[in-house]
Order: structure tokens, then sequence, then C-alpha cells
């Protein structure tokens, strides 16, 4: 569980609905788009977190981040589990219950707004997916440390 001694300096948040994303105080992760029909199970959970979050976690952290994730089943499954322990990867949970507390889910507010500033160019979903992976170019490390530096306050007014 995410605790008041964590500096975040190492931690990768992640999350996904039709879009996995990731930010860490050094960059955004890789975005990985996949279809909406898609029901998304724990072996396809792994497949995105090996593509978006391990190549992520070796190359800018030499696999030594944190991956921080909410307890959605996909999340909590023995064969999840099996994998991140295969990978070497440390886990930190962030309760459901206090999203403020997930930067992530502020950048997803993020991203809604900007889509929705562009909503009357976006006609299809092709366009919508340019202007998600737009959105995601504006993320500079020190964007995305911006979002994992609020933490602290947060969970003081929690």
């Amino acid at each position: 569980m995410v605790g008041n001694n964590e500096d975040f300096v190492d931690c990768i948040f992640t999350d996904e609905s039709t879009v996995q994303r990731g930010i860490s105080m050094r960059d955004a992760t890789e975005l990985a788009v996949f279809p909406g029909e898609m029901r998304l199970n724990s072996q396809g959970y792994c497949e995105i977190l090996e593509r978006c979050f391990v190549c992520f976690n070796n190359g800018s952290y030499h696999g030594h981040g944190k991956l921080v994730q909410d307890n959605a089943p996909a999340h909590k499954s023995a064969y999840n589990t099996a994998k991140l322990d295969s990978w070497n990867v440390d886990v930190v949970d962030c309760s459901p219950e206090s999203p403020d507390l997930n930067p992530i889910e502020l950048l997803w507010g993020t991203m809604k707004t900007f889509l929705r500033r562009r909503h009357a160019q976006i006609r299809n979903v092709a366009q919508l997916r340019d202007a998600v992976f737009a959105f995601w170019k504006t993320l500079t490390p020190n964007v995305c440390a911006q979002y994992i530096g609020g933490i602290p306050k947060r969970m003081e007014r929690n």
C-alpha cells in the first residue's frame, strides 16, 4: 500500500481502460491502445505490462522501478503475480478508494479535458486515437514529475 514514507522517485503509476498508460518522475511510458471490445484479462494485462512497463522500467530504472497499480482483478490474479515475480517487479498497491492519490487518475482527467477541447475536430476512432497520442506527447519528464510530486500534499489532506 502507498505509505507516508514513500518518496515516489522510483514509482511508475499505471492504469488502463482501452488505453494503457504510465508515468514516473522520469518520463511517461509508451502508450498502448487496444480495442474497446477487448475484455482485459490477466494474460492481456501482462502482455501490455511487458510491452509498456517492463521495457520502460528496464530502460529508465534498470529494472528497479516499482509498479503502482490498483486492485483490479486482472492485477491480483495468480497469473499476474507469477509474471511480475518472474520479471522481479516490486509492486505498490494503490487503494481504488483513493483515486486522488494516484497521479495517473489525475492525468486521465487532464487528458479528457484535452480531448473535449478538440471535440469538434474528432470525428472517428482514428482521430480520437491520434488526439490521445498527441496529448501523450505533451508529457515531458517535468510534467510527469509535477503530477507525482503532489502526492504527499494530497496524502496529508486524506
